[in-house]
């Protein structure tokens, strides 16, 4: 089974709705890794393989982006200076995700999962 890249977390429910009709996206994807993180990964629109797209809540819905092989993606932190400015004191206590996650799919059935998953949940 062939391997695929893909960043696994949340884009706005507006954001969700029009790639769940248009199937790809027509700008730079920004997904948040984690629900009230302030950590995001910036997918350009040529790097998506597909994107499968599930629950909502809270005005975000969860994404599975699937990256093409030669995908670049930019990792980045959105938030105040005075975050960041704060000492560190013990780095064993940062918390730190890597932005991408291993999903085995068959390159030949990428299609149609995304079709399958864009027909399940039916955005409205």
């Amino acid at each position: 089974m062939a391997e695929m890249n893909a960043v696994v977390g949340f884009v706005p429910n507006a954001v969700a709705k029009s790639l769940g009709s248009k199937g790809s996206p027509s700008k730079p994807l920004e997904v948040q890794l984690e629900r009230g993180s302030e950590m995001h990964v910036r997918v350009q629109p040529d790097d998506v393989a597909g994107v499968l797209i599930g629950a909502a809540q809270k005005g975000g819905t969860s994404v599975q982006v699937l990256l093409k092989d030669t995908a670049n993606v930019e990792t980045f932190i959105r938030g105040s200076i005075g975050e960041f400015l704060k000492p560190i004191r013990d780095f064993s206590t940062v918390v730190w995700r890597p932005p991408l996650v291993s999903i085995y799919v068959h390159p030949q059935l990428l299609d149609k999962l995304v079709a399958l998953n864009r027909e399940s949940i039916r955005l409205k």
